[in-house]
């Protein structure tokens, strides 16, 4: 029998179903051990005021608490990470198997039998914590890139403008505008990636360095399209600096192009369609979910990667809270403009 067949032929539904059989089968341990191996490697400090100095503090369900000595305030391994306050554990954890798969919110609403604004919150709180894995000092050739995407105010119930019935009856302006979004995708050879978003509107030099400018150093070569501000940028910046131009020439040298970052572009816009539209105010979100599959695409144990990822980040909760303030700073320009 070829399992590899099999699996072959299943949906990502049934993989998914298979995946959540398989891991009570093998009984996989649970999060709250995974995070005690965890704590084993790493240093720990206070969430709140990221202080060193602590001692412990006895328990409390199951889990230690400690105390730290400078604001002597009291945590567990979870505080501030995106587990931090769920009460469903074990639902919380078959949410991870899941989100492996990229299943949307209603069908994993329906197969963990909880709300859907409760799988809503998780998701959220969890791409909160794979924020701080979007992007690390690229090596060698690095490709970038700037993507538009069109505001999406989708789920906003305060809007300022009359709603659309359908996604088709917005009239937006060609090309780059104040209606869009500017999202800067960069690469290395290495697979190490980073999707940020960067304003509405137009790239320009700030925003190249605000979003990927600290991944790249005078050590790394760039290739890019000709867009002015990424050629001002690399100039500031003294970097070599290959750029094309996609109706006349693709590659430079036999090395120098521009294909990963465009390929990465294309699977990002064929996964995220199965989301029916993605809200810019959670777009960032999104973005780092993408990467974070990129990075395990090739991992035998994709599930427990994730898992260190979220347990590992104190600062989830954090990032999480300030979604509606980054997007109030984000939107701004759009509202002063039209």
């Amino acid at each position: 029998m070829d399992l590899q067949d099999i699996l072959d032929k299943l949906n990502s539904e049934e993989k998914a179903e298979l995946a959540k059989l398989l891991h009570r089968e093998l009984n996989i341990p649970d999060l709250e051990l995974v995070s005690k191996n965890i704590n084993e490697n790493r240093p720990i400090h206070c969430p709140h005021c990221h202080n060193t100095e602590i001692y412990g503090h006895g328990s409390y369900k199951g889990r230690r608490r400690y105390m730290c000595k400078s604001c002597k305030k009291t945590f567990n391994d979870f505080t501030g990470t995106a587990v931090d306050g769920i009460k469903k554990l074990d639902d919380f954890q078959e949410y991870l198997l899941l989100m492996i798969e990229s299943v949307t919110i209603r069908k994993a609403a329906k197969k963990l039998g909880v709300s859907m604004q409760t799988v809503f919150d998780w998701r959220h709180k969890i791409l909160s914590a794979l924020e701080a894995f979007n992007g690390s000092n690229f090596s060698g050739i690095v490709e970038c890139d700037d993507k538009q995407l069109d505001i999406n105010e989708k789920g906003n119930r305060n809007l300022e403008r009359k709603p659309f019935k359908r996604a088709s009856d917005r009239e937006t302006k060609r090309g780059v505008s104040n209606d869009k979004i500017s999202i800067m995708v960069a690469s290395d050879r290495n697979d190490k990636t980073t999707m940020q978003v960067a304003k509405v509107g137009r790239i320009d030099a700030e925003s190249v360095q605000n979003t990927i400018g600290g991944f790249i150093s005078t050590d790394n070569i760039l290739c890019s399209d000709s867009h002015p501000s990424i050629i001002k940028w690399a100039k500031d910046k003294h970097l070599e600096h290959h750029t094309f131009v996609a109706s006349r020439q693709h590659v430079k040298n036999r090395c120098y192009h521009v294909q990963h970052v465009n390929s990465l572009d294309s699977r990002y816009e064929k996964w995220v369609k199965r989301f029916n539209g993605v809200s810019t105010k959670y777009l960032q979100g999104y973005l780092n979910w993408f990467v974070f599959l990129q990075k395990i695409r090739k991992s035998t144990i994709r599930a427990q990667e994730l898992a260190k990822c979220v347990i590992n980040n104190i600062s989830a909760l954090r990032t999480y809270s300030f979604i509606e303030r980054k997007y109030i700073d984000l939107m701004k320009l759009h509202y002063i403009r039209t």
